[in-house]
């Protein structure tokens, strides 16, 4: 296994823009796209969503999407390795595979292959992330079973400038304009690990231009938007098999014409889009005993995607429907061969939604073909109950899918043509009250999937026929997953420039029924601890904050095996200090993982230690 680096990233503008963020206040969101595909207040949204903004990304120095969302509830971030390493994400304890990432409401690039990397998708652009939790197949389909992570790129962005420079060769550099946003990112990542030795063949280094515009078009509102992103990075592979010379280079590209004509009771939203991706990986097998993929490789993952919907409706009611197109390729050339794959999906949803005095109801279908693989129809219903002016109960329930992606089903030597889809029922009750503190949140989920596809080993010559004692693999329908949770979330007002949050998720199951045993890499216990404060206006001192990070005990962990093979249970501590040197610049100083933790987020791909990174910025 290598790492799989590349990120999709830039996007498109976005469509509901919350009002521009204050440098120095961390700003409540009062809208939200995601949630139902349509502008609606935060405090009405009836499926679980979170939001990282802009301010937050500023603040606390997210380098990359992967890094901004680690401290959201129920959402985990496993890094193999060092800044720029792929990371695994999930949602309510789902798989990668079953989180749907979106750039500006449209598929990211590698969307076909399950090749998004959030782990090197940097945060340039990016105007805010909208992540929302539990089954989204009615509205998104195929994909999103733990939810949907939505990336929304910044329109009109105020004149700006970062540069920082930071431990193991991090040097970073951010230019925003008006319509123009570029990065430049580079680390060496020589960091130490067991033995005395440095860990080989880590660098890193990223370079990403997005580019946006607007006018007005008859009467449409018509946004264009594009980026760029190239990636060039060791792939080490696993810890006591590094490899010195094994190197990818991931190339992620996207645009998107987004058409909006608003009436008094209608919003009618066409959008077209387009990605590529491409992935090519090389070692030298002459020189290197670790290299494994003697053959260079190139993966392709092609892709448009056409999206129309309406959202008719006053203050009482929601009539939203459209319908969802895409069509791509899957290309892989490697010592293998040639196989070039197509994808196609095709889709129609509705959803009305009705709000009362006591709170909303909504209930809708989605109907969907995925090409070869079949068809699937996805019903879901919620509803929200006020109890008080500041408190709310709210319950949702749905039926969820995921077709098996490319590298499932075609990817040389691995992929099996004959997978089904899974499916999923999910659902989640919260109560949620403003007035306690500065916002209490306490959630319940559940989920249960069938067909999971796993990778299995499994006799040489045969399809899905198990064999514990091999060493080839491909993915199989063999088990099926059960999951529930809980997840608390709270935070204080602000008390003399002070605020802090704490939110913690107890995945108290996590199981594979049929091999009765926890799923991989889900920890039992996660939290995320964060104190922060604001100064004056007046004060040289812009702000200061603390956020710890803790990961509890994870399932199957094999003792007998050597350190860093095994997730562990750990904790990061990561600090920030944000001085005022004039009305328009800011000096930031950053430490990662104060604590010097070494561990292994993934098995056998080590972390660095402790960081440090000075940062100046201007507003």
């Amino acid at each position: 296994m290598f790492l799989l680096s590349a990120c999709a990233l830039c996007a498109t503008l976005a469509l509901a823009p919350s009002p521009s963020p204050s440098p120095s206040a961390l700003p409540d969101i009062a809208h939200v796209y995601t949630t139902d595909r349509s502008e609606e207040t935060l405090k009405n949204a009836t499926r679980t969503t979170y939001v990282v903004t802009r301010d937050q990304i500023n603040r606390y120095g997210y380098r990359t999407v992967g890094e901004a969302l680690q401290s959201l509830p129920a959402l985990d971030i496993l890094p193999y390795g060092a800044l720029g390493s792929s990371v695994n994400y999930g949602i309510r304890g789902s798989s990668t595979a079953q989180v749907l990432v979106l750039v500006d409401g449209l598929p990211a690039p590698g969307s076909f292959a399950n090749s998004v990397e959030l782990g090197n998708l940097p945060t340039t652009g990016v105007d805010r992330i909208e992540v929302v939790e539990g089954g989204g197949s009615t509205l998104y389909g195929s994909g999103a079973i733990g939810g949907i992570i939505n990336v929304i790129t910044q329109q009109s962005a105020p004149a700006s400038a970062t540069l920082a420079y930071g431990s193991f060769g991090e040097r970073r550099l951010e230019i925003d304009t008006d319509h123009v946003q570029i990065s430049r990112l580079l680390a060496n990542n020589n960091f130490g690990i067991p033995g005395g030795t440095v860990q080989p063949d880590s660098d890193y280094a990223s370079s990403a231009i997005h580019v946006d515009g607007s006018r007005r078009a008859g009467s449409f509102d018509l946004a264009l938007r594009a980026g760029l992103e190239y990636d060039h990075l060791g792939a080490p592979g696993f810890f006591g098999f590094q490899s010195p010379s094994s190197r990818q280079d991931d190339v992620n590209a996207d645009a998107d014409l987004t058409a909006v004509r608003k009436g008094p009771q209608y919003e009618t939203t066409l959008q077209f889009g387009g990605t590529r991706q491409q992935i090519t990986f090389a070692c030298d097998a002459v020189n290197d005993p670790n290299c494994f993929a003697p053959a260079p490789s190139l993966g392709t993952d092609s892709r448009l995607d056409f999206s129309a919907r309406n959202a008719v409706g006053g203050a009482d009611e929601q009539l939203l429907y459209g319908i969802d197109l895409s069509r791509g390729t899957v290309r892989s050339d490697s010592g293998s061969g040639i196989s070039v794959d197509p994808l196609a999906q095709a889709a129609a949803y509705v959803q009305h939604k009705v709000s009362t005095n006591w709170g909303s109801l909504y209930y809708g279908m989605r109907g969907e073909r995925d090409g070869a693989l079949g068809g699937e129809f996805s019903p879901s219903a919620g509803v929200l109950v006020h109890l008080s002016n500041e408190a709310a109960f709210k319950a949702n329930v749905a039926t969820a899918f995921r077709a098996p992606n490319a590298s499932e089903l075609y990817f040389p030597g691995y992929g099996n043509p004959l997978l089904s889809p899974e499916r999923a029922k999910v659902a989640d009750l919260s109560i949620t009250d403003a007035h306690v503190l500065g916002g209490v949140t306490l959630g319940w989920f559940t989920n249960r999937t069938k067909n999971l596809i796993v990778p299995t080993p499994v006799k040489a010559g045969t399809t899905c026929v198990t064999d514990p004692a091999s060493f080839t693999y491909e993915p199989c329908n063999v088990d099926n997953a059960f999951i529930q949770g809980f997840t608390l979330d709270a935070r204080t007002p602000r008390f003399k420039g002070f605020t802090s949050a704490l939110n913690l998720t107890d995945l108290y199951r996590a199981q594979d029924v049929d091999a009765q045993t926890r799923l991989p890499n889900q920890p039992v216990l996660t939290a995320n601890l964060r104190l922060d404060y604001t100064a004056g206006r007046s004060s040289v001192l812009a702000s200061w904050g603390v956020w710890m990070h803790l990961a509890g005990a994870r399932g199957a962990v094999d003792q007998t095996q050597p350190l860093f093979f095994q997730p562990v249970p750990y904790t990061t501590v990561n600090a920030y200090l944000r001085l005022r040197a004039g009305d328009k610049m800011l000096v930031s100083m950053r430490g990662y993982n104060l604590g010097n933790e070494r561990y292994a987020a993934i098995g056998g791909f080590p972390t660095p230690g402790r960081s440090f990174a000075v940062e100046v910025s201007t507003k």
